[in-house]
């Protein structure tokens, strides 16, 4: 005879495949699950990794192993809804965690979902890449001194595609620190190089902008007026 004292509660099964599209990334996810153990593989804007993890009640846990660059992430997850909530912790990021949001069963295009407007025009490959600049504001001294550390992020594709997106800010003032996890928005544009400035396009409200630039493999000076900031190269 069934006890029927207690209450059941079908905890989601881990399994199938998951895809989502947000702000500037698009994601899918293929899930494979054998009791306690998860494994796969998940893909972000065309990268996939190899999925190892654990289910345990209504949440999983593991690591992510990029198959191009060999570099390993930590994430954690739950299925609400019939959608997969999949966070990732970046260390390169510093530590920024993001949020993919996936339904199951649903389709998405696997490109960036909408061409590039001047795809043959010229970029200085030394661009391609993911950039962060740190913007560090300070004022007061002594016991009044307060300062405040902030993270920017752009990401320059070979394809012509620009992501940027802030990251998170850290300081204190009076002996109280103070700190945000950024904003999860990512703006999306295009972008191409002329000489030795870099075009930016709005190709949303059709409007530009350029700047000059030096760089290196590892870093990008831009320069605007008197205006200097050097951006460090992520990957």
């Amino acid at each position: 005879m069934l006890d029927l004292s207690c209450d059941s509660v079908a905890q989601p099964a881990f399994k199938g495949k998951f895809s989502g599209e947000q702000p500037g990334i698009i994601s899918s996810a293929d899930l494979v699950q054998d009791g306690t153990n998860l494994s796969g593989t998940v893909t972000i804007n065309g990268k996939k990794a190899a999925v190892s993890g654990t289910v345990q009640d209504s949440s999983i846990t593991g690591t992510l192993d990029d198959e191009e660059t060999d570099k390993v992430y930590a994430y954690t997850g739950y299925i609400e809804k019939g959608e997969l909530h999949f966070s990732i912790t970046f260390p390169e990021l510093n530590n920024q965690v993001i949020e993919l949001v996936m339904k199951q069963g649903a389709a998405v295009a696997s490109g960036p979902g909408t061409k590039i407007s001047n795809p043959n025009a010229s970029r200085d490959v030394r661009l391609i890449g993911l950039w962060r600049y740190t913007e560090v504001l300070s004022s007061g001294s002594g016991s009044n001194y307060g300062s405040l550390a902030t993270d920017y992020f752009m990401e320059l594709k070979a394809d012509g595609t620009l992501l940027s997106w802030t990251g998170k800010s850290a300081g204190g003032a009076g002996g109280q620190g103070v700190s945000s996890e950024g904003n999860a928005n990512v703006s999306k544009g295009e972008w191409y190089t002329e000489a030795k400035v870099l075009v930016m396009v709005d190709p949303a409200k059709g409007e530009k902008a350029s700047v000059q630039f030096m760089a290196d493999a590892n870093r990008i000076m831009f320069v605007n007026g008197n205006n200097k900031r050097v951006w460090q190269r992520v990957r």
